[in-house]
């Protein structure tokens, strides 16, 4: 009897140390896929580091954050239908296509009025099985953690900097002297829509200034990290009131939260706020939001399934994992608005404010301080 109890028992001790072995080993297996995933997902943020420089060194400038054709000139209130341009919404990814190896993509976006579609294309949201540049999937672009990559099309995981403010921040400026004056003393990242930004207006040095970081897509993930609140209150004077969205659980955000329909990377050429862009305000794979009625100022925080943070990419083309727990500073402190008069001021947002402004003139803390890693390769 005895025998047979420590047969079972011996059995039994097996069983579960097989089973150990095999959990153990597919974590690993896990874990070198996640890690082959992220070194190619750093690859291709080195890639168009090397683009966006490229593209200064032909035209002297960096790509405005959002452009493109209106249908008359300048940026009016009074647009164009979906058909006759593209609204001044192309992301400044599109004028990368050319420095990354897809001239060929770039000619038929920007070549002659091919059927009832202009040069540079309609809007970026149009049909893509009518207008099929626009369901184009370039790898790189695209992240190969998420697994979005492999149920849509014209698909893109990265997003530019737009700095740490939240008041119209992501607004299509035009050109009234209104609209101008208000670009200047919220434009504080690396790009700006409808306006191109300068190596030499870096005055905080490429070295400490991010230019693109990742997020992830949204396409059928209601609940994901890659979408944004719609209507919270009072985020210029205090951001914070985001984080009362979020909760520890598999959702990020609180029940009744509403949520807009279209997520972050929805569309590689869409150069609305909600797709094309992040803030420096609340930390990565923090919650994102907006103001009530108002798409065009929020804070949009960046989103990976990488563990435990977000690559970036700085000015002088170094990659960085940024983690989730860097310095943000005071979340419920009041943001840069000209509705508050604090224009020119520091980012209030620690570390990681700091190194959404391009010239706020403050100095970035060592790697360790910081809480992020420098990979090597640059």
């Amino acid at each position: 009897m005895n025998k047979h109890i420590e047969r079972a028992g011996s059995g039994m001790f097996l069983l579960i140390c097989i089973l150990i072995v095999l959990s153990v080993a597919a974590m690993s297996v896990q874990r070198a896929r996640e890690l082959a995933s992220s070194d190619r997902c750093r690859d291709n943020l080195r890639r168009l580091g090397i683009g966006l420089q490229n593209y200064h060194m032909a035209y002297d400038t960096m790509p405005a954050g959002a452009g493109g054709t209106t249908g008359g000139y300048g940026f009016p209130r009074q647009l164009s239908g979906e058909k006759d341009s593209n609204r001044g919404r192309l992301s400044g990814f599109a004028a990368l296509l050319p420095f990354i190896d897809q001239s060929a993509a770039y000619s038929k976006l920007k070549g002659n009025r091919t059927g009832s579609f202009p040069p540079m294309g309609p809007v970026p949201s149009y049909d893509p099985s009518e207008y099929t540049l626009w369901s184009v999937q370039f790898d790189a672009f695209l992240c190969p953690s998420d697994p979005a990559v492999k149920e849509d099309y014209g698909m893109r995981s990265y997003v530019m900097n737009y700095g740490d403010a939240v008041d119209s921040v992501g607004r299509l400026f035009d050109d009234s002297a209104e609209d101008q004056v208000l670009r200047r003393e919220v434009g504080r990242g690396a790009f700006v829509p409808h306006a191109s930004i300068r190596n030499r207006d870096f005055l905080d040095g490429l070295s400490n200034t991010v230019m693109l970081s990742e997020t992830m897509i949204g396409v059928g993930t209601e609940k994901s990290g890659a979408m944004v609140v719609r209507g919270v209150p009072g985020l210029i004077q205090s951001p914070g009131n985001a984080l009362k969205t979020a909760t520890a659980s598999q959702e990020p955000y609180r029940p009744g939260q509403i949520i807009w329909s279209v997520g972050k990377g929805s569309r590689w050429a869409e150069g609305s706020f909600l797709v094309n862009a992040f803030t420096t305000v609340l930390p990565p794979n923090g919650p994102s939001a907006t103001l009530p009625r108002d798409p065009e100022s929020g804070c949009i925080s960046p989103s990976s399934y990488h563990l435990d943070g977000v690559n970036v990419l700085m000015g002088n083309g170094a990659v960085r994992f940024v983690s989730n727990t860097i310095d943000v500073g005071d979340s419920n402190a009041a943001s840069i608005s000209p509705l508050l008069e604090n224009g020119g001021e520091e980012s209030p947002f620690g570390v990681w404010g700091a190194m959404g402004t391009r010239a706020g003139i403050e100095i970035i803390p060592s790697e360790r301080e910081a809480a992020f890693q420098t990979y090597p390769g640059y």
